[in-house]
């Protein structure tokens, strides 16, 4: 049953190749490349590919082994309005002629009644023996005229050994963690299989060519790689029979994460802005650093009104880690001082406390600037604004003009 499923996806593949040259004179799309990676070394061939046909109430973790890559298949789109794609799955069970109600694939035999580690066993026992074909190229994400994003696939394969004309290659694209907008999560989510027969099954024969998955195809399937480009994976499974095999087994198996723009970053791309960011923190590490010395330096002033009937102020001065000249006192009009402002010298952390003493009261706000020079730091004036204490006759119905 199996082998007229193979069979059928075969002649359906080949139809497809024999269409090719009807389209060959058309002018070619022009791409542009985003980023790309290498196709991977082939997994060890210890390695068991378990497909999973999750129920609609999956809960369970998938199992965490160095000899598992384990897939997620969703076959219940239809029957719980899920927005996750179904239609491979059920293409998955329909060509491998199997029931419905399976529930676990090793290397695409059955485990259904196996526990686990029975599975694993058996998937071995139906494994690659050896490297039966060499496969090389890249995986590239690109953007056509449109800036639609797709997979490109540029390869050369070359078998090892002549392989049956039922042997194809699968490539599944992968979620690492998918949820749908019923809030159901499932990881590893095949999101897209597309199966691939353009390839030489010679013994020594090498096939150059390339494997396209298409933006349309990548968006039905819920893959949008311009807004979501991470947490996605590529796997390349040849299944088939190499020359002297009598069923049909897994072959090779390849599986790395897709690119990002990121991915093909060199050093030079982030040369500039890393520069920049160096700049940036030089520059701010020596606003910060001036700003704290001028901190540190700078004096500390304090003013307030001596009581009695005349007007004087009471002047406090602490200087910093630096020596500081008291150079001037002056008061905006119509505040005036009644005498002078003798200099003074302050040392490293010293004070000095005066008394200036003004001609009359007023009932504005006094306005009291003070010149001074900082070693190493220039000369400054400070600003104090003392609010005046005098209650003006008028306003309190006495005849008197002093401070009570």
């Amino acid at each position: 049953m199996r082998s007229r499923a193979r069979m059928a996806v075969f002649l359906t593949a080949a139809l497809c190749i024999i269409s090719v040259p009807l389209a060959a004179t058309e002018e070619p799309i022009t791409v542009t490349q985003i980023a790309s990676t290498p196709i991977p070394q082939p997994l060890d061939s210890s390695v068991v590919l378990v497909e999973h046909f999750i129920a609609p109430n999956h809960t369970s973790d998938p199992p965490s082994s160095n000899d598992v890559l384990y897939f997620s298949w969703w076959k219940w789109s239809d029957e719980t309005n899920s927005n996750w794609p179904d239609d491979d799955a059920k293409a998955r069970l329909g060509e491998l002629g199997l029931e419905s109600n399976t529930t676990f694939l090793f290397n695409e035999e059955v485990g259904d009644g196996k526990t686990f580690e029975e599975g694993i066993a058996l998937g071995q026992d139906h494994s690659r023996t050896g490297d039966v074909i060499e496969l090389n190229g890249e995986i590239e994400l690109v953007t056509d005229l449109n800036d639609a994003w797709s997979i490109r696939v540029p390869f050369e394969m070359t078998p090892l050994a002549n392989l049956s004309s039922s042997t194809v290659m699968y490539m599944f694209i992968t979620e690492d963690s998918a949820v749908d907008h019923h809030g159901r999560s499932a990881e590893h989510l095949i999101r897209d299989m597309q199966p691939e027969v353009s390839f030489s099954n010679q013994a020594g024969n090498t096939t150059a060519s390339e494997w396209v998955i298409s933006s349309e195809h990548l968006l039905a399937a819920g893959i949008d790689l311009e807004s979501n480009p991470y947490g996605w994976h590529i796997t390349f499974a040849l299944f088939g029979e190499a020359e002297g095999d009598d069923t049909n087994r897994l072959l090779a198996l390849y599986s790395t994460p897709l690119p990002s723009r990121w991915s093909s970053s060199s050093i030079g791309d982030f040369a500039l802005p890393l520069f920049l960011l160096l700049l940036s923190g030089v520059l701010a590490s020596g606003v910060i650093s001036n700003a704290y010395r001028r901190e540190k330096g700078m004096p500390r002033l304090n003013a307030e009104w001596v009581e009695g009937d005349l007007p004087i102020i009471h002047l406090t001065f602490s200087s910093g880690d630096q020596p500081v000249d008291l150079k001037s006192c002056e008061v905006d009009k119509p505040w005036q001082i009644k005498g002078g402002f003798k200099k003074k010298k302050l040392p490293t952390n010293g004070s000095y406390e005066c008394s200036i003493r003004l001609k009359e009261w007023h009932a504005s706000d006094c306005s009291v600037s003070i010149a001074l020079e900082v070693e190493e730091l220039g000369s400054w004036t400070q600003y104090l604004r003392l609010s005046s204490p005098y209650i003006s006759p008028v306003e309190d119905g006495r005849s008197v003009e002093a401070p009570q």
